[in-house]
């Protein structure tokens, strides 16, 4: 897959994401299904920064000191359903500018690495951050399912 490919492939996957977030009830932010999980809020908050912020530290190798990452997996920001979709137009924008930066050549085989301790090819770890994404809306989706919304898998795959 090339970049403008992987790029298109990311893009798709913001649609659904997208019409997930619109989905959300302002007065249910705080709702969470269990004392382990994200609250609504959180969720989104943490899916708005998408893919292109996290690409632009994978490809500059500029990522949070260890300790500042914890601190902020252990206190994930909640936002507005409003704030995820601006920011996440922010990320599209930050997705398509860091693959204008990045080479052909570099982005099927410089070999790149995160700070907790996967190493691969950029092209594949690209694919990894994808994913994460995915499985998020998942986690969206099945959040507005447990609550009675009308979701189902054109809504997932499709917006």
């Amino acid at each position: 897959m090339n970049k403008d490919e992987f790029c298109q492939y990311a893009l798709d996957s913001y649609r659904p994401a997208e019409t997930l977030f619109k989905i959300v009830p302002s007065d249910k932010l705080d709702w969470k299904p269990g004392p382990s999980f994200m609250t609504l809020g959180h969720l989104i908050h943490h899916m708005s920064s998408g893919l292109g912020s996290e690409l632009r530290m994978l490809v500059t190798g500029n990522w949070p000191k260890p300790e500042e990452m914890e601190e902020m997996m252990k206190n994930e920001p909640s936002c507005s359903v409003q704030e995820a979709l601006e920011r996440l137009e922010k990320d599209k924008a930050e997705l398509r500018a860091i693959l204008s930066e990045v080479s052909e050549e570099d982005f099927a085989n410089k070999i790149v690495s995160v700070p907790w301790g996967w190493k691969n090819k950029m092209e594949r770890m690209a694919l990894d951050f994808k994913e994460h994404f995915t499985n998020h809306k998942m986690q969206l989706f099945t959040y507005l399912k447990i609550l009675g919304f009308a979701v189902n898998t054109n809504t997932l795959y499709f917006g």
